[in-house]
């Protein structure tokens, strides 16, 4: 089977705040396939973590890694958490462009099922804990902007919208060159 690329719903899409109900094996689709198609999309946008939610799939599962390894969590859960919590910009591919300053716990301890159903339990720190953090926030339809601080919020729309103008400006201006 071929692996879907699948678009990206906007961030005011209903079902991007939406819940996502634990994920039931069926004849449907495969966890397999589940797994490898969120993995491609989450490839092609140049992500490192989606969930199935951001793409229109009733499913509570999300991928995290990069464009060599990944993991599909089906079924997450965080069962102990830092007390501890540190601020680091984060991004979002419903949000392109995005960056705000989040806190959260420095460190994690999950629990998830893998594409064969098989439970795992895990400690992360780092990157990793702060992408399952973000993609369980999309599990139970929390939009990262919710957790930032209003100033901060503010401060990162800003700073895009900046950069679409100079963005805008500097395509303007070879457009410009090219047609002299």
């Amino acid at each position: 089977m071929v692996d879907m690329i699948y678009k990206l719903l906007d961030p005011k899409h209903p079902f991007v705040h939406t819940k996502m109900p634990e994920y039931v094996d069926s004849d449907e689709v495969s966890r397999k396939q589940i797994s490898d198609d969120l993995a491609e999309t989450m490839k092609h946008y140049g992500g490192i973590g989606l969930s199935a939610n951001q793409v229109g799939l009733p499913y509570r599962v999300f991928v995290m890694g990069d464009n060599k390894n990944f993991a599909a969590c089906f079924n997450p859960k965080i069962l102990v958490e830092s007390d501890t919590q540190v601020p680091i910009e984060e991004g979002c591919l419903t949000y392109p462009g995005l960056f705000v300053k989040i806190r959260r716990p420095d460190w994690i301890e999950v629990e998830f099922e893998d594409e064969n159903g098989d439970k795992h339990t895990d400690t992360f720190e780092g990157l990793m804990c702060r992408v399952f953090q973000h993609e369980m926030d999309h599990m139970n339809g929390i939009d990262f902007t919710s957790r930032a601080k209003k100033m901060d919020l503010n401060i990162a729309k800003r700073k895009l919208k900046r950069g679409k103008l100079k963005l805008k400006r500097a395509h303007g201006k070879d457009m410009l060159a090219r047609a002299s």
